[in-house]
C-alpha cells in the first residue's frame, strides 16, 4: 500500500503522455518518504467510454486516485496529494495549456479490518 490507480477520459492518452505521467506519480509517492517505497502500486486505464463536462469532443480528465492505510497526519495526507499533482500538472503541461482538461487527485485511506492481501514481493 498505497495503490494508485489512474484513470482517464477515452482519447486522454493522445493529448497527454499517460506513461511518462503514471511514472512521475508512481515516483513522487514512491520517493516522497510518506510510504514504503516498495509497497507502491500504479496503474493507468482509459474509460471505454466518458462525457466530459458540455460533451465537447475535447473535454478530458485525469482522476488519481491513492489508496493507502491509515495513520498519517492530515497534513502529511494534504501534502502527498499537493506533491502528486504537482508531479501530474508537469507530466501534462503541454495538454493544460491548451485548455479542456482536469486533473484531480484524491486520497481515501483504506480499512484494514477489510482488507487482506498476499505478497511475494520484498
Amino acid at each position: 500500500m498505497p495503490h494508485v490507480v489512474i484513470e482517464y477520459s477515452r482519447g486522454a492518452g493522445e493529448r497527454v503522455p499517460i506513461e511518462a505521467l503514471s511514472t512521475a506519480v508512481h515516483r513522487c509517492i514512491r520517493d516522497g518518504g510518506v510510504v514504503k517505497p516498495k509497497a507502491v502500486r500504479t496503474f493507468a486505464r482509459e474509460a471505454t467510454f466518458s462525457c466530459v463536462a458540455d460533451e465537447h469532443p475535447q473535454n478530458h480528465f485525469i482522476q488519481i486516485i491513492i489508496r493507502m492505510a491509515p495513520g498519517r497526519s492530515l497534513e502529511t495526507k494534504q501534502q502527498l496529494v499537493r506533491a502528486t499533482l504537482q508531479a501530474a500538472r508537469a507530466a501534462a503541461a503541454p495538454a493544460i495549456s491548451e485548455g479542456r482538461l482536469g486533473l484531480r487527485v484524491d486520497l481515501y485511506e483504506s480499512d484494514p479490518a477489510l482488507a487482506v492481501q498476499e505478497s511475494t514481493l520484498d
